[in-house]
């Protein structure tokens, strides 16, 4: 059962017992210090820090998580409501919203999917994720995750639902679109909105690139060259030379060979780590240009394709875009540039269809509304937190599936 509360609760006190309702939303004195946490717990987990704005990451403790929130956002308006998730663990999970701003049915259709979990433990906000999307076959997510405290109270603003669960230093925003995926705290805090729209819409372009550049070389160099200009045919038939694998086939070495290189740096998160991993890669490029077994032609466009890749924010969306570029070039393999359509076709009804708590997952492209533009595909100068009509559904009928 969901209990309201406005202020924090010390974490000291015993949770109570979930048998019966609360009776009424229990009032926490304003005079009551704010939660004690050890200077360890809120250090941050990584060294990556934006060049302007708030530098502060959620902590541990959903003590010091919460307070961060009230901190920033002084309204009574901001609500907190607690619920107990896991049949072992009894993990707290909070969610929190502007009761003035976020529509009724989001937040019900929140707290309708955050009962219906059935499991032993909550050990981090992945575990809630995945049960509360709406398509878990889909590779796009559709709710947000950020350390950011900066990036949720930007979130509450417009009309979101923020979720926050105890032991975990990240926190969970809903519903989310693709625009917001692709959104980047920096761009709020940039100075010249013109700058700021410009850089926004090359994460664009990086995102295209990215999701398809190796399938449609492959295409139109095995199955259509005569797509390309004379001179560019004529320059990758002079690179190829004697090469002993056909174009396809160096694509997939090398887009194996810099996942593994990727994953190596992942486990061996160190400097040291990093080191090794770009050293092997290199003289793996290295020796299979001397050997003639890769050309540079398709270095180039496997080197560009991960320079895009890394243009988008999101890691989640980041790890989708990877699959999708194997299933791309496996279509276009096949079937050239008749599957590399087909493929792109297929993604594009997929994101125009899909919906995160009955939110279109790409507006406000689609459905085109145009008082979204202007903090989602551009950024227009304001001095005011832009409102919109993006987290405001027509009905407050329960979500669609999608």
């Amino acid at each position: 059962m969901f209990k309201r509360f406005s202020r924090l609760k010390r974490s000291k006190k015993k949770e109570p017992e979930q048998t019966s309702p609360s009776p009424e939303p229990e009032e926490i004195s304003h005079n009551e210090p704010d939660a004690q946490v050890s200077f360890v717990d809120v250090l941050p987990r990584d060294n990556q820090f934006p060049l302007r704005g708030p530098k502060k990451r959620f902590a541990d403790s959903i003590e010091v998580n919460l307070q961060t929130l009230r901190q920033l956002l002084q309204d009574d308006n901001l609500v907190f409501e607690q619920l107990l998730v896991g049949s072992r663990s009894r993990r707290r999970v909070v969610i929190a919203y502007l009761k003035d701003l976020a529509h009724p049915g989001i937040v019900g259709e929140v707290k309708d999917r955050l009962r219906a979990i059935r499991t032993e433990s909550v050990i981090g906000t992945s575990y809630i994720e995945r049960n509360i999307e709406n398509s878990n076959l889909s590779p796009f997510p559709q709710v947000e995750t950020t350390p950011r405290p900066d990036v949720v109270e930007s979130g509450l603003l417009q009309g979101r639902v923020a979720i926050l669960t105890d032991g975990s230093s990240e926190a969970l925003l809903a519903p989310t679109t693709f625009f917001d995926l692709m959104d980047t705290p920096e761009d709020v805090h940039t100075r010249w909105f013109v700058a700021a729209s410009f850089f926004r819409a090359a994460r664009y372009i990086m995102f295209m690139l990215a999701a398809s550049l190796p399938a449609f070389y492959i295409a139109l160099s095995t199955f259509n060259p005569e797509f390309l200009p004379t001179r560019v045919a004529f320059l990758i038939a002079r690179a190829r030379g004697g090469a002993p694998f056909p174009i396809y086939a160096e694509a997939f070495i090398m887009m194996g060979v810099v996942e593994a290189v990727r994953l190596m740096m992942i486990r061996i998160p160190t400097q040291l780590g990093a080191a090794i991993a770009l050293f092997s890669g290199l003289a793996l490029i290295i020796a299979g240009l001397y050997a003639n077994i890769v050309t540079p032609v398709v270095l180039m466009v496997v080197t560009l394709t991960i320079i895009c890749s890394f243009g988008i924010p999101n890691f989640d969306l980041r790890t989708s875009v990877r699959i999708i570029q194997f299933i791309t070039m496996i279509m276009a393999t096949f079937l050239g540039i008749f599957g590399y359509a087909l493929a792109f076709f297929y993604v594009s009804a997929h994101l125009v269809t899909l919906k995160s708590f009955g939110i279109p997952y790409m507006t406000p492209l689609a459905p085109l509304e145009l008082s979204g533009w202007g903090h989602t595909v551009a950024r227009r100068s304001s001095e005011v937190m832009p409102q919109d009509e993006t987290y405001k559904p027509r009905s407050t009928k329960d979500d669609e599936e999608s």
